[in-house]
């Protein structure tokens, strides 16, 4: 009994210990990290490579299907705003305009089918005064939060960006637009897909027309509405168009007087056809 006692005790002192190194050797699980915001903007580019047809967009399809539009946006809006703070320019100017095209395309196809986005507004207030898209975290300044198109155009991406070249990449959902692009704007590849975006809506000439016989622009409204943004970059909205078409250069010296006319805008969604 006695030996059987003094191997109890011993056997009790050891488990213990046995048991803590047990505990210390089992894998202490790690946090999950918290998921990235995806800036290549991909179920956007999605969304848009399958519905953006020529210069128009099929809101019908995308009405039928919308899952990819609404994960987008529920992507937008789970940024936080300590990780949107370290973002460089380039990534936070491509979210913001992915974020108005986007905004923009699901507020139409929410009521779809209507004649013009117009018709989302009334006389007290249009449809892009209206508190939209619940991204004021991401703009401190502006003290609100939900944001209207508006206040993403016009006091994020406008001032804060300062490039008319924005006026081409983002789109009202009308005719009168330059036509979205047929996948999302990135940071990787912001200065080229600007570029190109300016290239077409120049060359476009249902929007803008060149008549270097007679010496008349004819334009679209934008660049009278938006003047001040071309001012501020090139001195002129001439000398702007002057930067941007160099074939033209001469003709366009902002130091000839050219004549200046401006296209009526149409403001009919740009369903496609």
């Amino acid at each position: 009994m006695h030996s059987l006692t003094k191997l109890s005790v011993l056997f009790a002192l050891v488990l213990p210990a046995t048991n803590g190194l047990a505990a210390q050797e089992t894998p202490v699980a790690k946090p999950v990290a918290t998921a990235t915001f995806d800036q290549s903007h991909k179920l956007w580019s999605e969304v848009l490579t399958a519905h953006v047809k020529a210069d128009g967009f099929d809101y019908k399809a995308l009405k039928a299907d919308r899952a990819k539009l609404d994960a987008y946006v529920a992507s937008l809006e789970a940024v936080k705003p300590d990780d949107f703070a370290r973002w460089s320019a380039k990534e936070q100017f491509a979210f913001w305009i992915d974020a108005y095209n986007a905004y923009t395309i699901r507020r139409v196809v929410d009521s779809y089918p209507i004649a013009s986005i117009k018709d989302l507004g009334d006389d007290k207030l249009s449809v892009w005064d209206r508190d939209l898209a619940p991204l004021g975290a991401l703009a401190p300044d502006l003290k609100k939060a939900k944001l209207t198109l508006n206040d993403i155009e016009n006091k994020i991406l406008r001032p804060k960006f300062k490039d008319a070249r924005v006026h081409a990449a983002i789109n009202c959902a009308s005719q009168g637009c330059p036509p979205l692009r047929a996948e999302a704007i990135t940071a990787e590849k912001l200065d080229k897909q600007l570029d190109d975006q300016v290239k077409h809506w120049l060359a476009d000439t249902t929007r803008n027309r060149f008549d270097k016989s007679k010496g008349v622009l004819e334009l679209s409204s934008i660049f009278d509405w938006f003047k001040d943004d071309f001012i501020r970059d090139a001195g002129s909205v001439q000398g702007w168009l002057a930067q941007r078409l160099p074939d033209d250069a001469a003709w366009l010296d902002p130091k000839k007087k050219l004549e200046v006319k401006f296209l009526d805008y149409s403001w009919k969604l740009n369903a496609a056809k």
